[in-house]
């Protein structure tokens, strides 16, 4: 059986409070993992605990307990760190270097032989053509966040971790960006994405994990999430043109019954589908519950 490119295992993280008093847990015991070629949404309000996940995923921060691994390996271990591309929230870069040049150094620290129509190429990619030799101190967060995306997809990464990576873009962008990972992914790269907009990972998601306060609330296929249990859709054809009813699954066996004793034909019987803000909703707020 292929390794999962992320697995995550009981994860906890701690931090101490001021004066070292005591401690709180920023990640609450939550598990999870990705599979080969599966674009998975990383979801949460504020606080709840997303980003210090991915610091662990990344073996930027010690995990106070349980496990996270990649490819069966450490997060730190070399032969893994080089098999992905991070694109982070807030990156910060020198800003007396220009893209080619921070490409140069992740090339020569990467050990892999590119020059600079390839750098270019990668650059043109993402809609830096024009700004590989530019001061990166000219830019703004979006074009910051381009470079980053650059420098993730430098390596032909397998497994590409995202945190919010589309903020500070504009739609069109964002777009741009959306259109860059569906890509990736059809070339077989699994996905770790954490993003506030929820329609993005509705578009691109297969699965998502939701985190309220540090704990895992509700993981599941993006279809099996959206689906609602107790209400339908039928569509019935009357005449020429077809109607439709929503109903409760309480009474839908006796409402096609009725129609179709009243001789009309059912066209379809589908289950109702929520919309992701929905289910994000009702999982960290109980609203919609």
């Amino acid at each position: 059986m292929e390794e999962y490119p992320l697995q995550v295992e009981e994860l906890e993280k701690s931090f101490k409070k001021k004066l070292g008093l005591s401690s709180f847990k920023a990640v609450d015991t939550i598990s999870f993992n990705i599979s080969p070629g599966e674009i998975l949404g990383f979801l949460g309000p504020n606080g709840a605990g997303k980003t210090t996940a991915i610091k662990c995923v990344l073996g930027l921060l010690k995990p106070s307990g349980g496990k996270v691994s990649l490819w069966g390996a450490h997060p730190a271990a070399s032969e893994v760190r080089k098999r992905i591309g991070y694109v982070p929230e807030n990156p910060d870069y020198d800003d007396l270097f220009t893209p080619l040049e921070f490409m140069t150094m992740f090339s020569s620290m990467r050990r892999m032989d590119m020059g600079r129509d390839q750098m270019l190429a990668i650059l043109d990619r993402v809609g830096l053509a024009k700004w590989g030799d530019v001061r990166i101190r000219s830019f703004s967060k979006g074009m910051k966040q381009r470079v980053s995306l650059a420098l993730a997809l430098q390596s032909k990464p397998e497994l590409m971790i995202m945190d919010e990576p589309t903020g500070g873009l504009d739609p069109a962008a964002r777009k741009e960006f959306r259109d860059i990972i569906l890509e990736e992914n059809q070339r077989g790269v699994s996905v770790f994405l954490s993003s506030h907009l929820l329609s993005e990972v509705e578009t691109i998601c297969d699965r998502a994990v939701i985190l309220s306060k540090g704990k895992k609330v509700i993981e599941g296929r993006l279809d099996e999430l959206m689906r609602t249990e107790d209400h339908y859709r039928i569509t019935y054809r009357v005449s020429d043109e077809p109607e439709e009813l929503e109903i409760h699954a309480a009474v839908l066996q006796k409402t096609i019954d009725d129609l179709r004793e009243k001789g009309y034909s059912i066209l379809s019987v589908n289950p109702l589908y929520r919309s992701l803000e929905e289910v994000f909703l009702s999982a960290t707020t109980g609203v919609g519950r």
